[in-house]
């Protein structure tokens, strides 16, 4: 039993290091915008369409087959089809000192539930048999990428203010909130089970 706790401590950490090493958002440039909420909206179109770095590049190829990492480029196509909807916009001071809160309601897959099915269905059916992250991942991509129904709501309020320059900059790409809501709470799900696995 305390293998399999030291297994899902790996697997959970690493799981959260590969998703966040993938979404190294391919930012726009030259970008410039009249309001907030439009850097918002900007912001949060460019984070559709995420690069491996190499050293990502090399641990998947390294852990999955052929077929494992066709669900993992479909998991990632998938996740990239959030919906969203600015629903607040508290805006503050003026001239070169302008700041905003954005609450952005987004609607995607449930990623955290078939995360923690998918986790859940292995452990039992790997019990009696040798642990095999390659089959985990495979398996988790696979279903990942299947989901058919948007089920998963969350808002996240987007922390915005003007530079220098008077242009709008926000903190959308490096909101761990909004990259949780993105992946349907999974980061969230995989940080949980990781702190409280011994």
């Amino acid at each position: 039993m305390e293998k399999k706790h030291r297994n899902h401590n790996r697997i959970t950490k690493l799981t959260a290091a590969l998703l966040m090493a993938v979404l190294v958002i391919i930012t726009a440039c030259g970008c410039t915008d009249s309001g907030a909420e439009k850097k918002t909206a900007e912001d949060l179109e460019a984070m559709r369409y995420v690069q491996l770095d190499g050293d990502t590049e090399k641990e998947i190829s390294s852990l999955l087959s052929d077929r494992g990492r066709e669900y993992f480029e479909l998991f990632l196509a998938k996740a990239g089809e959030f919906e969203y909807e600015i629903i607040d916009s508290d805006k503050t001071g003026s001239g070169d000192a302008q700041a905003a809160k954005i609450t952005v309601r987004i609607r995607t897959y449930d990623f955290a539930e078939e995360y923690l099915k998918t986790w859940t269905d292995f452990l039992e059916e790997s019990a009696s048999e040798k642990y095999d992250d390659a089959v985990l991942y495979e398996k988790l991509f696979k279903n990942l990428s299947s989901i058919k129904q948007k089920d998963y709501l969350a808002d996240v309020v987007i922390t915005c203010h003007t530079d220098a320059e008077g242009n709008w900059t926000t903190d959308a790409k490096s909101s761990p909130e909004l990259l949780d809501a993105i992946l349907g709470g999974m980061l969230g799900e995989i940080a949980g089970l990781a702190g409280t696995s011994k």
